[in-house]
């Protein structure tokens, strides 16, 4: 078995500090790996069954902090707008004057909202697109009701002659 690299001096300070800073579990474990290593010298296999990694994955993690330092410690996050066809800030932008017609007491149409859309995007989009656009701006569905449903008009007359109030 061929000898392992040393890590550069200082690494396990930084890396207590590291371990103190941390919140995810995922990333405390990676910096443990390394930090077990630099501190007392266990091997990977030792530190994987402390860890609760793979013997491989702390192999990994070893060998691409040699050659990235501590970026390979922080896990990015997953999920994500991958793919996407406006900015939050150009979303907002697109709905404030939407909002204006509304806050007027003009009836804001998801049609007219869904044409306008596809025209500042340049392309065809489902309408769904626009409904997941107002749901992600907090947007909800309000519509004037001109009666209730379940109203009986004979009922509603008979109260207008039989109430006191007018």
């Amino acid at each position: 078995m061929r000898p392992q690299k040393p890590f550069s001096v200082g690494t396990p300070e930084r890396l207590e500090k590291l371990l103190a800073l941390t919140s995810s579990l995922d990333e405390y474990r990676r910096i443990q790996s390394i930090y077990f290593r630099s501190r007392y010298g266990f091997s990977a296999s030792e530190i994987a069954k402390m860890v609760g990694l793979r013997l491989q994955t702390v192999r990994n993690i070893h060998s691409a902090y040699l050659k990235n330092g501590e970026e390979v410690l922080h896990l990015k996050g997953k999920g994500g707008r991958y793919h996407f066809n406006l900015t939050p800030e150009e979303e907002d932008r697109f709905l404030a004057a939407f909002e204006v017609d509304g806050e007027l007491g003009d009836l804001v149409e998801v049609g007219r909202l869904h044409r306008t859309y596809e025209v500042k995007i340049g392309r065809k989009v489902p309408k769904s697109t626009v409904y997941r656009l107002l749901h992600r701006h907090g947007w909800r569905k309000l519509a004037p009701r001109g009666k209730h449903p379940e109203g009986d008009e004979q009922a509603i007359e008979q109260f207008k002659k039989t109430s006191h109030g007018s």
